[in-house]
């Protein structure tokens, strides 16, 4: 049972924190356009501020040149009857063409000091995002590592307790324990990362970043992030799933079952007889985990279209039937040291001093009748 659960886990926590490490070399990726534009933002600022610096010494220089010949048209006029009128006149159009000049030269001061403006302001958002993009890499690198290291320490924690029948039921409960906690880290670790990793790579997106490859890395950074955190999410579930709190067995089982059933394209049918109630956490907790195993057994041996489960439950007893179309086995034939699963369902079964029998041969399918005793 112990074994077979951890090597499921090492599976999905491996293929997420592979699926992970991929969105941080993407993200590194981005980082680098990033600051390679940033560094052309840099210089064509230099540049146009430069231009600015020499415009306005233009217009400052034609200010006075302006001033000059005004006052010059000015004295011209006043003491017209001492000049020609060829004199007057051209006064008069030196005055104007310096007047022009000088409009013309403002016009260009304000466009060029717009200009400044626009590549300041997004040089400056582009810099606080490759900073941002520097520390979400830096985050993914400690989920990275975190998931390593949780998934080192259950599978030497579960490995330590293998073969210690006297320590069964203990294992169960520190596994359930330590199925919630990690469930809990998670949602509030790398679940809250890569949902920064999505936000920071949307914002990017508005920044008005002209290169379409870039564009095209941060629409497979959203996609890459996406999938990773839905995995997650299905993860998160699988560990501890929240509906069997809250809602109880029969809906959690539901739950799950829809679930399994999107996944993996198999047809699974619940029905419910009997009392409608709720139970203690161990035994809500060991059916849902009981009826979990048969569905994965179900998918990976059986070939089967279709499953049906069937809960029966009197005021003493929980009855489960859960019977598939599959390609059937020998129970009889099965080497329980081999094969986890099947030897994870009975122990359980036993736990709670419960009863299991499989009914099963080859190309008729597979029922599995399970009756735990409640009081």
């Amino acid at each position: 049972m112990v074994d077979f659960d951890i090597k499921v886990l090492d599976d999905i926590l491996h293929s997420t924190i592979q699926k992970i490490q991929e969105g941080k070399g993407e993200i590194d990726e981005i980082s680098s356009q990033i600051n390679e534009e940033c560094e052309k933002l840099k210089k064509d600022l230099q540049e146009i501020s430069y231009k600015v610096n020499q415009i306005i010494k233009k217009v400052d220089s034609f200010q006075y040149k302006e001033k000059l010949a005004r006052y010059e048209l000015f004295i011209t006029n006043r003491d017209f009857q001492s000049h020609s009128e060829a004199e007057m006149k051209n006064a008069y159009n030196a005055a104007l063409e310096l007047r022009d000049r000088y409009l013309e030269l403002q016009q260009q001061e304000r466009l060029l000091r717009q200009e400044r403006d626009k590549l300041t302001r997004r040089y400056r958002k582009l810099s606080a995002t490759a900073k941002r993009a520097q520390c979400l890499s830096a985050q993914i690198a400690d989920v990275i590592s975190y998931l390593a290291e949780n998934l080192k320490g259950m599978s030497g924690y579960v490995k330590k307790l293998q073969g210690k029948d006297d320590m069964v039921i203990a294992i169960i409960r520190a596994q359930e324990e330590e199925r919630k906690s990690i469930a809990r880290e998670i949602h509030d670790g790398p679940a809250q990362a890569i949902s920064n990793v999505v936000i920071r790579a949307e914002i990017c997106k508005q920044l008005g970043i002209e290169k379409p490859e870039l564009l095209e890395e941060l629409e497979g950074l959203v996609a890459t992030a996406n999938n990773s955190l839905e995995d997650i999410r299905r993860i998160i579930f699988n560990l501890r799933p929240m509906h069997l709190d809250d809602l109880g067995l029969i809906y959690a089982v539901n739950k799950y079952c829809d679930d399994f059933e999107k996944r993996t394209g198999i047809r699974v049918l619940v029905k419910h007889t009997g009392c409608d109630r709720r139970f203690d956490d161990t035994h809500e907790i060991s059916i849902y985990r009981i009826i979990q195993e048969i569905l994965n057994n179900a998918r990976k041996h059986s070939r089967a279209d279709t499953i049906e489960i069937d809960f029966n439950i009197s005021p003493l007893v929980i009855g489960v039937t859960v019977s598939d179309n599959g390609i059937g086995f020998d129970p009889e034939g099965v080497d329980y040291t081999k094969h986890f699963g099947l030897k994870g369902i009975k122990e359980r079964v036993n736990l709670m001093e419960g009863s299991i029998r499989i009914d099963s041969a080859k190309d008729r399918g597979t029922t599995f009748y399970i009756e735990i005793p409640f009081s």
